[in-house]
């Protein structure tokens, strides 16, 4: 049964890092935009 608990904690670790890694990718993606942007006006 221990190794169930193990499982579970590292799927639940993946999805986090999941998580971490796309809302990283989404902040770079509107920064980038956002620079864009500006250059655009100039």
């Amino acid at each position: 049964m221990n190794a169930i608990k193990f499982l579970f904690a590292a799927y639940i670790a993946t999805w986090v890092i999941h998580g971490v890694y796309l809302g990283s990718l989404v902040r770079r993606f509107s920064r980038l935009r956002q620079q864009l942007k500006e250059l655009g006006k100039k």
